[in-house]
């Protein structure tokens, strides 16, 4: 079998609570977003969540809606959030306790994207 040119992966916990994976394959990435786009919101009409592994708990009242975060353990906090004009930015602790808040902009790196803050000296490890 030959592999796909595009390919379009995601967990998802359904509502009876089971964790699911669902892959779209097709010869081109605007065929498969356009698939993608279309399964989202079947999944979301018919009650699933998203699930992210690593240990991330998806859970929607946690959702930063353009607040910092307020948990106290950094090692399980988002790494960003949006500001109320929508701007991404840096939710890391520095180490005088503060959070970050510098803007952060998207890069490509050796293990794929990542998001860079200017400030990433002075975040706590």
């Amino acid at each position: 079998m030959e592999e796909a040119k595009a390919s379009w992966n995601t967990l998802y916990q359904s509502k009876e609570g089971f964790e699911c994976q669902i892959t779209l394959r097709d010869d081109d990435e605007s065929s498969v977003a356009e698939r993608a786009k279309k399964v989202m919101i079947s999944l979301t009409k018919a009650g699933a969540e998203p699930v992210r592994r690593f240990k991330y708990q998806s859970n929607n009242s946690t959702k930063n809606n353009g607040e910092k975060a307020n948990n106290t353990d950094h090692k399980n906090r988002d790494k960003t959030y949006f500001d109320e004009e929508g701007v991404r930015r840096c939710n890391r602790k520095l180490y005088n306790g503060e959070v970050c808040g510098h803007p952060v902009t998207e890069r490509e790196g050796k293990y794929g994207s990542f998001w860079s803050c200017p400030n990433f000296k002075n975040h706590v490890a």
